[in-house]
């Protein structure tokens, strides 16, 4: 199954213990495309063509991003905006996704209690992910369950060290390989 990751985080190599993990160990233990939004679009001037090339010659598309705002990092909506086009990702002659899979990989800085109704941000991540959910549905790609590791923020003075983030971020990286691997059995 070719796998192409689409990572959006605005500073992978000096702020994220937890996402540079995870990315390390997929590129270790995979074969895989990896395309650093951030580092190719830091103006955000996408390369449409480009981008949609890279779609067609993947079967599986994994968002890696850390949670921004109950949402994706700007770099990858305005990527979406601009990758999934009329005639290409939807409406008429746009089925080029149709049978690939989407697969969202998030770190979440707030514990899990803190995602559901009555906790500190009201909602489940679930809700929060409805929009990825509705847009691979939209552009006739599969959902696949997201893997989600909360509790990935390391705050000075806080519970959390950076070798419990980093202890997560691998357990997170080997259920995401294990999915992408359960996959290929498909």
């Amino acid at each position: 199954m070719k796998t192409l990751i689409i990572l959006a985080h605005p500073d992978i190599n000096n702020s994220s213990n937890a996402n540079k993990v995870i990315l390390d160990a997929l590129m270790q233990k995979l074969d895989i495309k990896v395309k650093d939004l951030y580092a190719l679009y830091p103006d955000y001037k996408i390369d449409v063509l480009a981008e949609q090339s890279a779609l067609l010659e993947c079967d599986l598309i994994v968002f890696q991003y850390p949670l921004h705002w109950y949402s994706v990092p700007s770099v990858l909506k305005a990527w979406v905006d601009s990758v999934l086009l009329y005639g290409f990702a939807y409406g008429e002659g746009g089925n080029k996704l149709s049978g690939k899979k989407l697969l969202v990989s998030t770190t979440i800085g707030g514990p899990e209690e803190s995602y559901r109704p009555g906790g500190h941000n009201s909602f489940a991540m679930s809700d929060f992910l409805k929009p990825l959910q509705q847009t691979a549905h939209f552009c006739g790609m599969d959902f696949i369950n997201p893997i989600l590791s909360y509790g990935m923020v390391c705050i000075p003075q806080g519970n959390t060290s950076k070798n419990d983030i980093q202890r997560r971020a691998e357990c997170h990286a080997n259920r995401l390989i294990d999915t992408i691997d359960g996959l290929k059995c498909l």
